[in-house]
């Protein structure tokens, strides 16, 4: 309780409670339990279903009440918002909870919803889970509650809040489907304009909802909201100390220049010196041999996806770039409520992870039923503050269909500093974002080679162009051309960083090509066309290899342009479009320490990039296999929670049996 006290364990059975709520009593509560996806080395986000249960507030009885099934595409294309089921205590002894659904119908256990259109059925059961009863459908909408009288649903669509009277309409009736774009049964209020998640109600007459780090609480009676703004500051980790690199080979990236032989003195967290050195006060270490390049920076890094929310302090997704030598990412399509809370454990030390920036969600074209559709300059600058509030340090045009959408997107987020990527084009569309003042894209064009001309445009107009060679190609997606080179299923680093079932699918049963038939060494020509004119680009290996697929972009890269240009691109270019190139993207004196220890020169061979020693993240250094701290502290990375040594054992005894003649 709020007053201190013993703590009673409630449940008997070890698993995955979430979304706990109290019955208006507090005789009990309601939870949400997986079905085990950490035992699958997995997450709570990836069980098929979940339970909802009743749980005693003495913990002597606990019992099952029905089953919901995870929406795994419902309200955002290839990205659920909200797949864990929340339910609340309401009117004539039910639980109330929203289940999101794909056309089907019906949670596992439960009756039909009466529903066949994709979306949201908003329904009720008795306690011991009988008498499934439908009463609103909404098409978009990620959560809903019942105020505890039952006069009123709020609920989350489009990233805002809305409130609906409650329909009490059950089973024998047609579920009342809420429809923003045409006329509907019930009259809805739109509760926030700048961002409202987390609805719930304190009382019959507060509803509560939130946003980035701003708590709301709407009277119905006075149709006033109340906002208090919560301010939580913990300390960022700073390592102490200074070490010195020694006699290694620097490739500074500052003005291209390359150090043949010196040493670079990082002192706290940031870098002090850069060449001839005072090493005075610092560990040393021996470089002799080794190579320093900057931290790689992927612009293009989907890899806030397997949590859902439910962050873990030892997050592979996160892990897994630092190991491939990755120090700064841009997730440029995210949900908010899983990137920006993981870049803000990774600042603190609290987990170990590159630096993370991010779009957080971005701006779909034709989301008029969500309600954010970009129909206003005010409208667009509703989006862009609510994302802000996040920390948002660009935002993402994700194929705005008219020009005047994409200019007042452009024209806000200029106004506040802001950069503008998005979803790229064919040629046409993509000179017309960059003329309404977008900062660049992502995804290469179906067209090569690229002609002088647009090359040139594109150069004048110092465009950011990411073509994520993994996912581009007007024949095969080049991701496949590595799949085939190697039996990477069998590299035993790829295998300690990716839970198996993210590791076998793709390289394992892969696709056999010709060479010639990927196209990432024309896309690479246009891409250095373009620099070549005054132009920038950056890697961005879409998360679909996490960590190694960042390497294989900046490869991909230099297929077309000499390594120095490539790790250009990979590196400072990249800081340059988030606007953080004051302090990363090169290795100077006065810049954040991070760096990766190569144990060759990938000037001479630009796979050596993929050859770490070590990695450095902010002045902490790190072991480039294993990811054990080595600097300041030595302290282990500890047990890979997501791999399943079983099942490397076991198809190992198959490979070795299969490759024997």
């Amino acid at each position: 309780g709020t007053t201190g006290g013993e703590m009673t364990q409630l449940t008997k059975v070890a698993g995955e409670y979430l979304q706990p709520a109290w019955s208006p009593d507090g005789s009990e509560l309601v939870v949400t339990r997986g079905t085990g996806g950490f035992l699958r080395q997995h997450s709570v986000s990836n069980n098929s279903w979940y339970e909802l249960r009743r749980v005693s507030a003495s913990g002597a009885s606990e019992s099952l009440v029905t089953t919901v099934n995870r929406p795994y595409t419902a309200s955002r294309p290839g990205m659920p918002r909200r797949p864990i089921v929340q339910a609340y205590y309401g009117p004539g002894e039910r639980l109330y909870y929203p289940e999101t659904h794909g056309g089907e119908g019906g949670g596992r256990g439960g009756a039909a919803t009466g529903a066949t259109a994709a979306g949201t059925d908003f329904v009720s059961v008795k306690l011991d889970g009988s008498d499934r009863q439908v009463y609103v459908t909404f098409p978009f909408a990620d959560e809903a509650a019942i105020s505890p009288d039952g006069k009123w649903i709020t609920y989350q669509e489009g990233d805002n809040a809305f409130l609906i009277p409650f329909p009490n309409e059950g089973t024998g009736g047609t579920p009342t489907r809420i429809e923003h774009t045409r006329a509907s049964k019930l009259p809805v209020k739109q509760l926030s304009l700048e961002g409202g998640l987390f609805p719930r109600w304190r009382d019959s007459v507060t509803a509560e909802f939130g946003s980035g780090n701003h708590h709301f609480a709407y009277d119905v009676r006075t149709g006033k909201t109340d906002t208090v703004a919560i301010t939580l500051r913990i300390p960022k980790r700073v390592p102490a100390g200074a070490v010195a690199f020694t006699n290694a080979r620097i490739v500074t990236m500052e003005n291209r220049k390359v150090v043949q032989r010196g040493t670079v003195v990082v002192r706290g967290a940031r870098i002090t010196c850069v060449g001839t050195c005072d090493t005075r006060g610092a560990q040393i270490i021996d470089a002799s041999g080794k190579t320093i390049i900057p931290g790689l920076i992927d612009l293009h890094a989907h890899h806030h996806r397997d949590h859902d929310g439910v962050l873990p302090r030892k997050n592979w997704e996160s892990a897994i770039y630092i190991a491939y030598g990755v120090t700064t990412t841009l997730d440029p399509s995210m949900w908010s409520q899983n990137v920006f809370p993981t870049a803000q454990m990774v600042e603190a030390g609290e987990t170990i992870g590159p630096r993370t920036y991010s779009t957080g969600d971005p701006l779909y074209n034709g989301d008029a039923a969500r309600q954010n559709n970009i129909t206003s300059l005010a409208v667009a600058e509703q989006n862009v503050k609510r994302l802000m509030s996040w920390g948002a340090v660009t935002m993402k045009q994700y194929m705005q269909p008219r020009r005047d959408q994409r200019q007042w997107i452009a024209e806000v987020s200029r106004r506040n500093g802001l950069r503008v990527t998005a979803e790229g084009g064919d040629i046409e569309y993509n000179l017309s974002m960059i003329m309404d003042g977008q900062t660049g894209w992502e995804h290469a064009w179906g067209n090569v080679p690229v002609y002088g001309d647009v090359a040139k445009f594109f150069g004048k107009a110092h465009a950011f162009y990411s073509p994520t060679f993994m996912v581009a190609g007007p024949t095969a997606w080049s991701e496949d051309y590595w799949y085939a080179e190697s039996d990477l299923f069998k590299d035993p680093k790829l295998q300690s960083w990716t839970p198996w079932q993210m590791l076998i699918p793709q390289t394992r049963r892969r696709m056999l090509r010709p060479a010639s038939d990927y196209s990432f060494p024309l896309i690479a020509q246009g891409l250095a066309d373009i620099i070549a004119e005054g132009g920038f680009g950056t890697i961005g290996s879409h998360g679909q290899q996490h960590g190694l697929g960042s390497q294989f972009e900046l490869w991909m890269t230099a297929s077309a342009m000499d390594p120095l240009s490539a790790l250009e691109v990979a590196t400072l270019d990249g800081a340059r479009f988030i606007g953080i190139d004051k302090d990363v993207g090169s290795i100077t004196a006065g810049k954040l320490g991070d760096l990766v220890v190569l144990n060759g020169n990938p000037l001479d061979n630009i796979r050596a990039t993929g050859d770490i020693k070590y990695v450095m993240k902010g002045g902490v250094l790190y072991d480039g296999n294993t990811l054990d701290e080595v600097w300041p502290s030595k302290t282990p990375f500890g047990v890979h929670w997501w791999v399943n040594p079983d099942a490397l054992k076991a198809d190992k005894r198959r490979t070795d049996a299969w490759d024997k003649p």
